[in-house]
């Protein structure tokens, strides 16, 4: 017996994952049923093939807010890239992922990858991309590059930054 999601195209599977999504916010909360059904339909549509770059956006989206599940985060952007390899966001993203899931020198990689796709510096977290791998610099010891690229960060901000030496002790 043929299952009626067999006929189900990816398309469909995402815009049923949308209007999960959009059900679970509620402004300053979220409700977990609706998420993990906005999940499991962006994961099918994925799987159907339906590569659209909000797809993988909104799927990790929603493994964030769900329970900040950086496993998956890294595996959807890992996906992502492979369809979208200029995309400054998803790297830098996949490299927060990284961070948390303690891959230093894979977590360097992607915050290079950003920083070097965004030669002008017009993305909008390109400060925190310096910052971020100015921090995974540090947790690996090279603290005078690491200062570096805080010194980097603060030109392009407005807002004060933490030490690293404050900032990394949530890694440690």
């Amino acid at each position: 017996m043929i299952s009626c999601e067999y006929f189900t195209s990816g398309r469909q599977f995402y815009e049923k994952g949308l209007k999960f999504y959009e059900l679970s916010d509620g402004g300053d909360v979220y409700s977990t049923p609706e998420l993990e059904k906005a999940i499991e339909n962006f994961e099918k549509s994925i799987k159907k093939g339906f590569k659209e770059r909000d797809v993988f956006d909104k799927l990790t989206w929603s493994y964030r807010i769900l329970n900040q599940d950086n496993k998956n985060m890294e595996r959807v952007y890992s996906l992502a890239l492979k369809n979208f390899p200029n995309d400054i966001e998803f790297y830098f993203r996949r490299g927060d992922s990284r961070k948390e899931l303690q891959k230093y020198k894979l977590a360097l990689e992607d915050y290079n990858k950003a920083i070097l796709l965004d030669k002008e510096r017009k993305y909008e977290y390109i400060n925190s991309a310096f910052y971020e791998r100015g921090a995974i610099k540090y947790i690996l010891g090279d603290t005078v590059n690491a200062n570096k690229d805080r010194d980097i960060a603060k030109s392009i901000t407005d807002h004060k930054l933490r030490t690293y030496k404050d900032y990394c002790k949530l890694w440690k």
